[in-house]
């Protein structure tokens, strides 16, 4: 990690009214929260599997899942927009279409029980291929909470803080663009393999 970085970073641990001291450390309700929305994904893996899932964001356990995160600081409101039925739009298709609702369910399955970041990685590139309309990266706000240490979320606050810290240009609603913004703070952060890092980098996904 470079010197200017990691300035950034302390700088903003110092900030007792950053997302980091107000939300991330010392927080048993972020904790319990991280606990609710693990067992709300399996409630939604556990409806679809069994046919059980509603065609409609309403009062599904997908909802639970998306009021859960919604409710954890400023940076997660909206992440449940994207998964709200508009029906004249038919997106985003996990609602009516059962295939596209099965491949969901799977791929929730299949992050929920992964070990590795290259699991994770190539459940995100299959489901891109699927081409599910209206199904994007805002997926990722659920992973973060499934696996928050290798997954950032993904969000016009996250995006834009990307784009400060590094002068890019990463743009909302491609997996592509998630895939490369997820690697490139992975590999700024490779060469330091200890405890500090892994905090580093729970703490870089909220220096926005």
């Amino acid at each position: 990690m470079n010197r200017e970085l990691q300035d950034i970073i302390e700088k903003y641990k110092s900030d007792d009214e950053s997302v980091f001291n107000t939300w991330f450390i010392n927080n048993d309700e972020r904790l319990k929260a991280f606990r609710s929305i693990r067992r709300g994904v399996q409630k939604v893996i556990q409806d679809i599997k069994n046919r059980e899932f509603g065609n409609d964001f309403k009062d599904t356990s997908l909802e639970f899942v998306l009021n859960c995160i919604t409710e954890q600081k400023q940076v997660f409101i909206g992440a449940s927009h994207a998964f709200y039925w508009k029906p004249k739009l038919r997106i985003p298709d996990i609602y009516e279409n059962e295939e596209n609702k099965m491949a969901f369910g799977q791929f929730l399955e299949n992050c929920y029980e992964a070990t590795k970041e290259e699991q994770i990685t190539k459940e995100i590139i299959h489901l891109d291929q699927r081409k599910i309309k209206g199904l994007g990266p805002a997926v990722a706000n659920i992973l973060y909470f499934l696996h928050p240490e290798i997954i950032p979320p993904f969000n016009t606050a996250i995006v834009n803080g990307f784009n400060y810290l590094f002068n890019d240009k990463v743009k909302l609603g491609s997996w592509q663009e998630y895939i490369r913004m997820r690697e490139i703070i992975m590999e700024k952060k490779q060469p330091v393999q200890n405890h500090a890092f892994k905090r580093s980098r729970r703490i870089f996904w909220f220096a926005v």
